[in-house]
């Protein structure tokens, strides 16, 4: 499926998340249920592992892809989706994929061993992860798994923001209860306490109501979300807003009147070196601008040139007095 490898994470969390795909597809023989509670006993970093990844799967509903059954596009014409009125969506500024797993999903009898990747993203710049129909990227403390099966791709967002840029095949990712299904699409898909939502950027694409089995055909600038409650509701945007809600993909931040402890609190969540303010006053003046995610130097003298401030580095970070 890759078109070109990604580096692999420690290999007893690639084991640990394994054997959890491995335990979600039915119980396992005797033998391998000796082997897995062995490999447990063997080192506590591996109960914690094993712990993790399966906390981790269990968060959300999974793709029917990974359970057995290969979902199929709906031939139907779409159903409306039960709009229940606009709301903007409006994306803060993030970051990077930290790292691909690449695992095993344990086959059922007589079925052939299929690839998984397990990607959880990190905090530097977004850089593309390359499958064989078109690319993903992760916003920060973000999680996907994907395979490939009869000819489609599967993901599921398992929390967090990802951009898909799909070029080429049958693709479907799920994030919750939403599930979008192109063939050649660019969309960002969220999936957090909030509820989980759609907006697409380029191309067609179907979405569809996984509880409630209705399908909703998204154009370009068109965006839908699922509410905790359980309540639909859709919108478009401009292509103003467009460029505005997609920026972290590209490493930028675009600010809108924002004030600069808004703007200092999303830059500092994808840097190590932190941008501080004490002056209350220069915390609310109002910001503009396209800043770079990952120069939190320039954009912290930036703000210096702009409120006449000082600027100071000290063992803390970047000072703004």
């Amino acid at each position: 499926m890759p078109e070109n490898p990604e580096r692999r994470a420690h290999p007893v969390d690639e084991a640990a998340f394994d054997w959890v795909l491995r335990l979600d597809r039915g119980a396992l023989a005797p033998s391998d249920a000796a082997d897995l509670d062995a490999w447990l006993k063997a080192d506590s970093r591996h109960r914690g592992a094993f712990l993790r990844a399966r906390a981790l799967w269990r968060s959300a509903d999974r793709v029917a892809a990974f359970r057995g059954g290969a979902g199929a596009v709906p031939e139907a014409e779409p159903a409306p989706c039960r709009a229940m009125g606009r709301r903007r969506m409006v994306a803060s500024a993030a970051a990077v994929l930290a790292a691909g797993v690449v695992l095993g999903a344990t086959a059922g009898p007589g079925e052939a061993r299929e690839p998984a990747r397990f990607f959880r993203s990190g905090c530097e710049l977004p850089r593309p992860v390359r499958l064989a129909g078109g690319t993903f990227r992760l916003d920060r403390t973000s999680q996907l798994v994907c395979l490939m099966r009869g000819g489609r791709i599967y993901g599921d967002l398992l929390g967090g923001r990802v951009r898909v840029d799909w070029r080429q095949g049958p693709m479907s990712v799920r994030a919750g209860g939403v599930e979008i299904d192109t063939v050649a699409a660019s969309f960002v898909m969220r999936c957090d306490r909030d509820g989980q939502s759609v907006l697409l950027l380029e191309g067609s694409a179907r979405l569809r109501d996984v509880a409630g089995g209705g399908t909703h055909m998204l154009r370009r600038a068109q965006w839908a979300r699922l509410a905790p409650t359980g309540r639909w509701e859709t919108g478009s945007l401009s292509a103003d807003d467009l460029d505005y809600v997609s920026a972290w993909s590209h490493g930028r931040l675009e600010l809108r009147a924002a004030s600069v402890a808004e703007a200092i609190g999303t830059i500092n969540l994808y840097n190590d070196t932190h941008i501080h303010v004490a002056d209350a006053t220069l915390a609310r003046q109002r910001i503009d601008g396209i800043f770079s995610l990952t120069d939190p130097e320039t954009f912290a003298r930036s703000l210096c040139r702009m409120f006449h401030a000082r600027l100071v580095t000290s063992a803390h970070g970047l000072e703004l007095r």
